[in-house]
């Protein structure tokens, strides 16, 4: 699967970046709960701008938010009118660019598991680590192999089919991410994840009810993180895990 295949897919007008939106809004709450205030934020590989639409209300944020996709970059623009803490650039991580070296928080939700190969995860990890300041920090919220896997086995028995990974996503193997990022001496300072969701959404909901849809009650209530707190699960089961790194000085 080549880079180009990918960016002519999310500069499809028709494409969502994401259809259920309570998991959205879950995501974005693990995100904005680890953004402080006065933070200077590099959102790379932004989408839509539904994050950025939450972050740019934290006090004294200052965003720059960063997309391959011009469609993409349109739809955010729309969303974010008359923000003025935020600046949206279209960037290829894969290509020449120029960005700032001074962010307290780096964020990268669901854009490396578009690049399609490892190698080139892994290169553009390192590049956003080199443009955090000393002690800022990288939130990554990417595919997890091994939170595919708990997921299809605990459907599995339930009498589930697997749900596979979308064919332009390339999911990052655990261990193999925390085996680099310790070679290049980064900090793992958290790892969680929404489990419970997953847990209750695709794994639950499923052999209960027949007619499944995103915009639903139960999957409004399963989302919320008094729901989160109670079961603690964390990352278990979670296809998406969030992954904290930190830069020393």
């Amino acid at each position: 699967m080549s880079e180009n295949q990918v960016l002519d897919y999310w500069n499809r007008e028709d494409v969502e970046s994401m259809y259920d939106k309570h998991l959205l809004s879950a995501e974005i709450r693990l995100i904005r709960d680890r953004i402080p205030n006065n933070s200077k934020v590099l959102d790379a590989g932004c989408g839509e701008g539904e994050g950025i639409a939450c972050y740019a209300g934290i006090p004294g944020v200052e965003i720059h938010a960063a997309d391959f996709s011009e469609t993409r970059l349109k739809k955010a623009a729309r969303r974010l009118k008359g923000r003025e803490n935020v600046t949206l650039k279209q960037v290829d991580f894969l290509g020449e660019y120029k960005l700032d070296h001074d962010y307290d928080i780096v964020v990268s939700q669901r854009f490396l598991i578009n690049l399609m190969e490892w190698r080139w995860q892994k290169r553009v990890i390192l590049n956003l680590m080199s443009m955090l300041k000393p002690g800022g920090k990288l939130l990554m919220l990417e595919g997890s192999i091994q939170g595919v896997d708990a997921l299809n086995n605990f459907r599995r028995t339930m009498g589930l089919p697997r749900i596979p990974i979308k064919w332009h996503n390339l999911f990052l193997d655990d261990m193999f991410l925390l085996d680099f990022m310790h070679e290049w001496n980064y900090t793992l300072i958290e790892q969680t994840g929404l489990g419970a969701y997953y847990l209750l959404t695709r794994g639950v909901r499923p052999v209960l009810d027949t007619e499944l849809n995103w915009d639903c009650e139960f999957n409004r209530l399963a989302a919320t993180k008094s729901v989160d707190d109670l079961m603690g699960i964390d990352g278990h089961f979670s296809r998406l895990k969030l992954w904290v790194f930190g830069r020393h000085g």
